[in-house]
């Protein structure tokens, strides 16, 4: 009886993580964009001046980062 009873916790807590999970996944709709087109498309929204796209330089190496090919 106690095996039944833990056997039916584990698949409650299996389906409240499926659930979870599947809400979360559940983001905003579209492709991922980088942050300076962002602040472009928000500046041309606002009709304020679009920010210039940063350029690497000595203070500001353009470092990659693992993820960064899911932005391009």
């Amino acid at each position: 009886m106690i095996r039944i009873l833990k056997l039916m916790a584990s698949f409650k807590l299996a389906i409240a993580l499926m659930a979870a999970l599947t809400l979360a996944s559940c983001g905003r709709a579209g492709p991922p964009i980088k942050p300076s087109d962002a602040a472009i498309k928000q500046a041309k929204k606002d009709g304020t001046p679009a920010p210039e796209k940063p350029v690497p330089n000595s203070k500001n190496p353009d470092k990659r980062f693992v993820l960064d090919g899911l932005l391009e």
